[in-house]
This record gives C-alpha cells, sequence and structure tokens, in this order.
C-alpha cells in the first residue's frame, strides 16, 4: 500500500482518531483528522490528489524554468547587443529580482480570485514574456530584453510559491515529507534544468530559440491547471468563513475557479487582501524564521551562485583560465547536477517521512513535534561544506572538469537534500499560512544568488576565487551551527515566536501521530 493513499482506514467512529496500518506493524494517526465533508480535500481519492498535485508541480516547474532559460547562454548575447559579460549577467539578476519581489507583490490577489486563477495568470504572463524576450534581436533592445526578464521572474515565481498550499491541504502529516521533497525538486530542478536545455538548444539554433522552446512546457502547465487544478481551500478552524460550494458542471466549475476566480474565495476578500500582504512579512521576521532563513541564505544560496555563474568558469577559453566549453559542452556538464537531484529525490521520497515518524517513535513516543523533521538535515549539513570546498580546490587549480563535476553533483545532491525539509519545517511552524511562509523562505533562498550577480567579480578579484568559494564553505559550516541550535532547541524559538504573533505561530505539536495496534484490529 502507497504511503500517499489513506487506504485501510481502521476505525471512521467521530469519537475514535483515524488512523492507517504502518508498514512497522504501528497504527500511523491521520493528522490533521478528516471531517465527514467530501468537500473536504483530505478525503479525496489519491488519484485526484495526485493529479492536482502533478498538475501544479508541473506549472511551478515551467515558471521557474522559463526566466532563466538563457542561464547558460547569455554569453552569446554580447554580440547582438554589444555589451559586456557583466552587463549580459545583470540580465540573469533581474530574473532573480522578480522571483524575490513578485511573490511578495502578488501572492495577496490569492484572497480575491484564489490560488488557482493566480497560478493560471501569471503561467499566461510568463508565455508571453518568453515571445518578448525572443523578439529582442536588435542592438537597442538590452533594457527591453532586461524588462522582460524581470516582469518574467516577478510571475514566473509564483507558481512555487502556492504549491506548499496544495500540499498542506491535500496530505496528511506523514505523508508530506514525500510532497516536499518532490515538488521541490522540481523547482530547483527547473533553475538549473531551463539552462541545461537552453544550452542544448543554442548549440545548433540562434540564441533566440532558447527562449522560444520553453513555449511548449509554459503552454503545457497552462491547459494543465486549466483542465484539472481544483480549489482545495478548506477550513476546520471553527469560526472563520467558508466559501460557498462551487458548482459540480466542469465548464461552470472551470468559469468560476479561473474567470476570474472570486467564486472561490468568501466574503471579506479586502480585508484578508490586505491581511495576505501582510503575513510574509511577519513571517520573515519571526525568529524561528530568522534563524532557519538564515541557513537557507547560505546554504541554499550558494548552490544557486554556482549555477548562475558556471558560464563565466567553464566557457572562457583556456589561455585566460577557463576551460573552453561550448554552450553545449557546458549543458552537458550541469547533467551531474541533474544526477545530484534525482538522487536526492529518490533519497527524499524514502526517508523524508520516514525518519521523522522513527524519531517520534522514539524520542516522542509515538507524540509529534515539528524539530523531528529536521533529522533530516544531518547529512547535507555536512555534504555542502564539502563540495563546496571541493568546487573551489578545482577553480583555483583548474584541476581537470571532473573535479568539478563531482563537486557539482555533491552541491546539488545537499542542497536538494536540505531544501524540502526546511520548507516543511517552517510550513509546519506556521501550518495556518504555507503560502505567505513559502514567499518568506524563497526571498532567502533567492537572495544570495541575487546578491552574488553583483558582487561575486568583485569578491573573486579580491580574494581570488579559491578562496571565494572557501569562504563559502565556511559560512557554511558556521550556519551549520544554526541547524543544530534548532535540532536541540527549536522548540523553545518557537514558543518566542508564539508569544510575538499567537495567531500566525500554529503547529501540530503534541499530536499523537502514531500508536500500537490492537492486536484485535484486522
Amino acid at each position: 500500500m502507497s504511503e500517499l493513499e489513506p487506504k485501510g482506514i481502521i476505525t471512521t467512529v467521530s469519537e475514535s482518531p483515524k488512523v492507517i496500518k504502518g508498514k512497522n506493524g504501528d497504527a500511523v494517526i491521520l493528522v490533521p483528522q478528516p471531517t465527514d465533508d467530501a468537500e473536504d480535500p483530505l478525503n479525496w481519492p489519491i488519484h485526484k490528489k495526485i493529479l492536482i498535485f502533478a498538475c501544479v508541480g508541473f506549472a511551478g516547474f515551467a515558471g521557474q524554468m522559463a526566466p532563466n532559460s538563457n542561464q547558460l547562454t547569455f554569453l552569446l548575447q554580447t554580440e547582438t547587443y554589444h555589451d559586456t559579460t557583466s552587463d549580459m549577467l545583470n540580465t540573469v539578476a533581474a530574473s532573480l529580482a522578480g522571483w524575490v519581489a513578485g511573490p511578495f507583490l502578488f501572492i495577496p490577489f490569492v484572497a480575491v480570485i484564489g490560488r488557482s486563477s493566480v497560478i493560471l495568470w501569471s503561467l499566461v504572463v510568463v508565455f508571453f514574456c518568453q515571445i518578448w524576450a525572443a523578439k529582442m534581436t536588435g542592438a537597442g533592445d538590452y533594457i527591453s530584453f532586461t524588462i522582460s526578464r524581470f516582469i518574467c521572474g516577478l510571475f514566473g515565481g509564483i507558481p512555487s510559491s502556492l504549491g506548499a498550499g496544495y500540499i498542506v491541504d491535500m496530505f496528511f502529516l506523514h505523508q508530506r515529507g514525500k510532497a516536499f521533497a518532490v515538488f521541490e525538486v522540481l523547482i530547483i530542478f527547473a533553475v538549473v534544468g531551463g539552462g541545461t536545455l537552453g544550452g542544448f538548444v543554442a548549440h545548433t539554433l540562434p540564441w533566440t530559440y532558447t527562449f522560444w522552446w520553453t513555449l511548449g512546457p509554459v503552454g503545457a502547465a497552462i491547459i494543465g491547471v486549466f483542465l484539472f487544478v481544483e480549489d482545495t481551500t478548506f477550513s476546520r478552524q471553527p469560526g472563520v468563513a467558508v466559501r460557498s460550494p462551487l458548482p459540480k458542471s466542469w465548464i461552470a466549475n472551470r468559469i468560476a475557479t479561473f474567470l476570474p476566480g472570486t467564486r472561490t474565495q468568501p466574503a471579506g476578500k479586502g480585508r484578508e487582501f490586505i491581511k495576505r500582504a501582510i503575513t510574509p512579512l511577519q513571517i520573515t521576521f519571526a525568529p524561528i524564521t530568522l534563524l532557519m532563513g538564515t541557513y537557507i541564505f547560505i546554504a541554499l544560496g550558494l548552490p544557486i551562485m554556482q549555477a548562475s555563474t558556471l558560464a563565466t568558469y567553464l566557457q572562457p577559453p583556456t589561455a585566460i583560465g577557463g576551460y573552453g566549453f561550448s554552450s553545449l559542452q557546458t549543458a552537458f556538464f550541469t547533467m551531474t547536477a541533474w544526477i545530484g537531484m534525482i538522487a536526492a529525490q529518490v533519497y527524499g521520497y524514502l526517508f523524508n517521512d520516514k525518519i521523522p515518524l522513527w524519531v517520534a517513535r522514539r524520542r516522542g513516543g509515538g507524540t509529534w513535534k515539528t524539530e523531528y523533521r529536521l533529522a533530516n538535515t544531518i547529512l547535507p549539513s555536512l555534504l555542502l561544506p564539502i563540495a563546496i570546498g571541493l568546487y573551489g580546490a578545482g577553480l583555483q587549480y583548474h584541476l581537470h572538469f571532473m573535479v568539478l563535476a563531482v563537486a557539482s553533483f555533491l552541491i546539488w545532491f545537499g542542497a536538494l537534500l536540505v531544501m524540502p525539509v526546511c520548507y516543511n519545517y517552517i510550513v509546519e511552524c506556521f501550518l495556518h499560512n504555507p503560502v505567505e511562509t513559502s514567499v518568506s523562505l524563497n526571498a532567502y533562498r533567492i537572495s544570495f544568488g541575487l546578491m552574488s550577480v553583483f558582487i561575486s567579480t568583485d569578491w573573486q578579484t579580491a580574494t581570488g576565487v579559491g578562496w571565494m568559494w572557501g569562504l563559502g564553505a565556511f559560512l557554511i559550516l558556521l550556519v551549520d551551527g544554526i541547524m543544530v541550535g534548532l535540532i536541540l532547541k527549536g522548540h523553545l524559538v518557537r514558543q518566542w515566536t508564539v508569544r510575538l504573533n499567537s495567531a500566525i505561530a500554529v503547529s501540530e505539536d503534541g499530536a499523537r501521530i502514531t500508536a500500537k495496534l490492537d492486536p484485535a484490529t484486522p
């Protein structure tokens, strides 16, 4: 039986908790407890949940991939615009800046037209921004091209920020680790994969095709969202306003959900809009988020810096310290990151739920504590400083490119092990605001990558390439200390957060998650 499917419910009596049989013979108690309402997404059949999740995940992938589809090919555009490498690198920075700002600006519209509608129309904007970029082929089009990248980034990061809401709505606590692992790997895979595929395209076609080809996946994401994604909001909080049921007819349901989607939201949209605009800022500066955000800023920012600046190390001629790679060879090199991400995906799917449940049984006697999620950060926290240090040494001493390839694999394997766990943990610290929490975490994750685009040249000039990345490795060791503190004392930091803002600091601490089965239970 798949752990993602709540089959084999042992009891459905209202006064008894609903549980499923765990693989080790224990009972896994369903948290949160599903209601008897058919509108409750927790009660939906697993095939429906997976279909919606797949469409939202692909939307996040397509939206995240499009803004940086020229990540490995921007050097080819210097001949078109007659600009320097630094100027073209700034176009990549424009996309990153959009990723940071866009969710803060547009996620509040979820309160007006709903998550599904915001995803759909964000993808439509991304689609047209890709056409805009591909048409900027004149020598004087640099500014317009850069603006297209910024706007594409503004809207491209929105679907990935909304995915956490669907995960929390549709899946139980013991399933979310897998769901976050799949979703976050898709998002980061888009960051690297978009550039890789663009590199393959640019090997035989003009650079404009690095944007034209993305219309396929972005268009497919638009169609998938429109056809299959449904509104999953369902309040279990007493006294909270709820929307009226949506139409059952497919066409009427699609119109109510997307055109423009106001029927998916209950009354009081204006007040809720203001609340959703403020909540991400409250979460961003909450004590628990500041600590985890600092870890994410460094541990996930450095891999983004590695991906954003990769072409500047591999493509220059060997005579000036590069490796003389073509765009095709650079694209093949990034396959090491792909392999690392796939390995992290497999590991996360197998262990991101299993290890926390094991810790809950051994240390908590079957009672849940949110910090149990963080047991899965121990391995990547050890791997990342080693990988970053190896990458810097390879560049400093101009070692064989296979040394850089091994380092790249370890960087992305470690980053993609830790990222879903960190997101899952903080989302479960602010359980009623998963989307706003993702907005906050995305800002921490992307900010270092954005900053590095502007400072990496001066940083490298001041310290040398080896010490630049070596310092990065030491910074990860420093924030590893923060992670150790969160594993051991994170619950105390969350108590401070509750004192500051009890309205948003909601978790599932103390919930009974496992229990011994009655031998008489079938």
